[in-house]
């Protein structure tokens, strides 16, 4: 497998201001190996502290987060509301809409991408429909925030054109004593979510290259400082270890949750723990609190449903198989899996192993058996004073990219959260127990062993 020829994704000049109006914007732009201009189709942020996700779509290359407790320091819902400019992005010229629930002052600022004045202006509105007209001089990336008694609401502006001067004028009021509207959709901007200084944040960018849609390595990071990235794409037609799987960047389970993928030798993986609460005809599987061999079952990890998102779910061996079994190479019963997918057997899962002990930025020492810290994610994992495990300096796990995250396990109850990452294959040892294998926090050995089929553990599924 030939190592990574990456198409470069300078993803985002993230711009990071601790000032007085509490904002970190963050800024995509895409290149391909040549530095030249690759136009990205989305970018995903996931807050994994916060535990939430916003998708940012072309044209829209910008997202604006309030520092601070959450919507309690950027409320915009019947109160005060920019939409997207129109057009946007234009040609020196644009107008804007706002709406006021509420009488007063109302200050406007067109802020650049350096936090830069270049113009601004106040007005006393009464509450309805209003509109501005923003001239600007220079192209690039602007930000429109109107404040007034204590709120706040910001629009990203895309100038590709030139005007003669800097000014933001009002031009009149219309349809008086309005209600603010719902979400208008367009150029998103800004985000209610709740963001913090050091916040865990990950970043992924698609781009479609030759016709085929590339999803770019995950950056994960604490934000705190402005920063530029290289993201690295690979190459179509040459496979790279450790990132997308060539032409399937991603795969959708039934429930709409979107997994993105790793290449690992022949074999296309996906890179997070299954999060399906329905099998792929529909069948739903039932939330579980007590462990069972005949009924299927899926459980919160450590009993905590806001680990699913992060972590997926539990399993017990009936939910995951669907009444199937296999020792072959390929497995190919899908069970729980997407379409096009399917449980790997204790076969496949050993061919993964014996690939990566095969490559040595995968090993340690050249000992083939010391694979666990290449698989297991950076995150997540209990510390652990042995060197090369899991546990041991986790920010230097996963060279692999399969970010194996220790969500235990549940028999009568949860266990081994943060410690041990379980994962069920499709081969069976009898009519009670079935094969599964696991990292642990402070072992560099990735072990297979028995267990009793009414277990919940992780599933991570193959590609067909």
């Amino acid at each position: 497998m030939k190592q990574l020829l990456p198409l470069i994704l300078l993803l985002f000049a993230v711009s990071v201001t601790r000032s007085q109006t509490g904002t970190v914007t963050l800024t995509f732009t895409g290149c391909d190996i040549n530095n030249q201009y690759c136009q990205l189709n989305r970018v995903i942020i996931h807050n994994l502290t916060k535990g939430w996700t916003e998708t940012i779509t072309w044209p829209d290359t910008t997202l604006i987060m309030q520092v601070g407790t959450g919507v309690e320091d950027y409320v915009t819902t019947n109160t005060l509301e920019l939409l997207p400019s129109t057009p946007n992005p234009f040609n020196g010229v644009t107008d804007v809409t706002l709406f006021a629930a509420h009488s007063g002052d109302v200050a406007i600022h067109v802020i650049d991408a350096k936090g830069q004045l270049v113009a601004s202006a106040k007005n006393p509105l009464q509450p309805g429909q209003h509109q501005y007209r923003v001239q600007l001089v220079k192209a690039g990336i602007y930000f429109l925030t109107a404040r007034q008694n204590g709120k706040s609401s910001t629009v990203k502006m895309v100038n590709n054109g030139r005007c003669a001067m800097n000014s933001v004028e009002y031009v009149g009021a219309e349809n008086t004593n309005q209600t603010l509207p719902q979400d208008k959709g367009g150029i998103k901007g800004s985000t209610n979510n709740p963001f913090s200084y050091g916040d865990q944040m990950e970043y992924v960018g698609y781009a479609t290259i030759n016709g085929t849609e590339l999803e770019s390595q995950h950056i994960l990071q604490d934000q705190n400082e402005s920063q530029d990235f290289l993201l690295q794409f690979p190459t179509l037609g040459e496979p790279v270890d450790g990132g997308p799987c060539p032409g399937t960047a991603t795969v959708t389970d039934i429930d709409g949750n979107v997994y993105p993928t790793v290449l690992l030798g022949q074999q296309c993986w996906m890179q997070e723990n299954l999060r399906a609460t329905r099998y792929a005809n529909g069948t739903i599987i039932d939330c579980g609190s007590t462990s069972s061999f005949n009924v299927a079952y899926r459980y919160y990890p450590n009993n905590d449903s806001n680990n699913v998102s992060s972590y997926g779910y539990l399993y017990n061996w009936k939910a995951v198989m669907n009444n199937s079994t296999s020792i072959s190479n390929p497995g190919g019963v899908q069970g729980i899996c997407p379409t096009g997918w399917h449980v790997p057997s204790e076969a496949e899962w050993t061919q993964l192993l014996t690939y990566v002990g095969s490559q040595s930025p995968y090993i340690y020492n050249g000992d083939s058996t010391c694979v666990a810290k290449a698989l297991a994610s950076t995150r997540g994992w209990e510390s652990s004073p042995n060197e090369n495990t899991p546990g041991y300096d986790p920010e230097t796990n996963n060279a692999t990219g399969f970010s194996a995250l220790p969500a235990g396990a549940y028999a009568t109850s949860p266990h081994n959260f943060g410690s041990f990452a379980y994962f069920w294959s499709a081969t069976e040892e009898n009519v009670n127990i079935a094969r599964r294998l696991f990292l642990q926090t402070s072992n560099s050995i990735v072990t297979f062993s028995s267990d009793v089929k009414s277990t919940g553990v992780s599933v991570r599924c193959v590609k067909n």
